[in-house]
């Protein structure tokens, strides 16, 4: 985020709430509601805006074409943002989420094939034996904190597919708790310009190095495993480890980098989609018959593989349904490199661009009855008739997510294996408030019953 230069302040201006006094007012409304105010600032707006905090000017793209000309037309004069990069790169280094350039596109390059769909599909196996594993002490009657358990399920499964290794109990719980520190710091540091400066030895900043180092701790781990024995086996790490290109190898600090990346961004935000697809079944019976009837009709009580995905539609237009509905990337941002044009508007250097999937995937003209949870809507050819960036959970670009197929997989197969077998209805008096840090979580994690079919 940066002040617009006065050489570029009679150019074609975005309209917007900004000056002095509106900009007290909209660090307030952001601080306190993300989701509200971008939504009403695009409602009241139009497709691209403008919006201050004092003397930082922000932008808000908020129309598929624009979109598509930040994320894919321009995706070469736009990186990520100095603040996304300040508050993540004590923990993820250089890793993709935030690296830019050629760092980014070699270690994407390195990266990729472990993301190839042939691999993928070989992942489908674990992922069901771990999910069958994870509730085979569930109990009718129990109540659990499902957003926990989605987690907890998730991180075993990426821990095992793509670095070939199992967590202790500790590990596992340490990894969840620092999770929940970054996501609580981050989070709270990008809806504000006042941060303690960095040599300021705060509670929250020790928290975070704690955390850092606990995720740290376990990836070194891994890594001197594979340096006691040099063996390829087929994983993510191996591969990384053993990996040389024209710029020689990759180091071991930048492979616990993206090995951090990939931990944190390959667990979390699936977790979190599961998590919100069992509250909207749970509120929605009808949907969750159709469900039902799918699976059983599909599978028959087994466990689902990797073929029988075809075969499972109504499955997938849950899942699709759940990331229109909350996209857990909620809201991303961009900054350009040199002066750049959006649309008929000026944008400077430096300057912040904001794109939100929670907005745009929400707004009347693309979907019909935009809150409501209808999962059938994607059961026809909507995709089909739907502009390029309508629907974007997984972003979209060069730098769309690079696990965004082994995510829908994943969520598709833990979904069909719990169905088949269980029901979850929300605890009474239990209440589900969207929190939108990093990524979009529920606010008191997600109280539910173990109901049997």
């Amino acid at each position: 985020m940066t002040t617009l230069p006065s050489s570029l302040a009679q150019s074609k201006s975005a309209p917007g709430p900004v000056g002095l006094i509106n900009g007290l007012r909209n660090l307030r409304a952001f601080q306190t509601d993300i989701l509200g105010f971008l939504t009403r600032l695009a409602r009241e707006y139009g497709d691209f805006t403008q919006f201050s905090f004092g003397p930082l000017r922000i932008y808000f793209a908020n129309h598929p074409d624009l979109i598509h000309q930040v994320l894919v037309e321009d995706a070469a004069k736009y990186y990520k943002t100095k603040l996304t990069k300040e508050l993540l790169r004590p923990s993820l280094g250089d890793g993709l989420l935030i690296s830019d350039g050629a760092l980014w596109k070699r270690q994407r390059k390195l990266i990729q094939p472990a993301f190839h769909a042939a691999r993928i599909a070989a992942y489908a196996d674990t992922m069901t034996a771990y999910t069958q594993q994870a509730i085979a002490a569930w109990q009718p009657g129990q109540t659990r904190d499902i957003g926990h358990d989605m987690m907890a399920l998730t991180l075993d499964i990426v821990i095992k597919t793509l670095f070939g290794e199992q967590l202790t109990p500790q590990e596992r719980e340490d990894i969840g708790r620092a999770v929940d520190i970054g996501q609580q710091q981050v989070g709270q540091a990008f809806k504000t310009i006042f941060r303690a400066p960095d040599w300021l030895p705060t509670p929250a900043r020790r928290r975070s190095e704690w955390a850092t180092q606990t995720v740290h701790a376990v990836i070194a781990r891994f890594i001197a495993r594979y340096r006691q024995t040099g063996q390829d086996r087929g994983d993510l790490l191996s591969m990384m480890l053993a990996s040389v290109d024209e710029s020689g190898g990759m180091s071991d600090a930048l492979a616990r980098d993206e090995a951090f990346t990939l931990i944190v961004a390959g667990h979390e935000t699936t977790a979190n989609t599961l998590t919100w697809a069992w509250y909207l079944l749970s509120q929605h019976p009808r949907i969750e018959a159709a469900l039902h009837a799918e699976l059983d009709a599909a599978l028959g009580g087994r466990a689902p593989s990797f073929d029988d995905l075809s075969r499972l539609p109504f499955t997938e237009a849950v899942v699709k349904e759940t990331l229109r509905l909350y996209p857990a990337a909620y809201v991303t941002a961009r900054e350009p490199q040199a002066d750049a044009r959006i649309g008929d508007h000026r944008v400077p250097k430096g300057s912040t661009v904001l794109i939100s999937p929670y907005v745009t995937q929400r707004d009347p003209r693309w979907f019909d009855a935009p809150e409501q949870f209808k999962p059938e809507r994607w059961l026809g050819d909507l995709e089909k008739r739907l502009p390029k960036f309508a629907y974007f959970p997984f972003g979209g670009g060069p730098r769309i997510c690079i696990g965004n197929a082994f995510a829908l997989m994943e969520a598709r197969l833990i979904l069909a294996t719990i169905a088949q077998r269980f029901r979850l209805t929300l605890s009474p008096g239990h209440r589900v408030t969207i929190d939108p840090l990093v990524t979009l979580r529920p606010k008191h994690g997600m109280r539910m019953v173990i109901r049997a079919r």
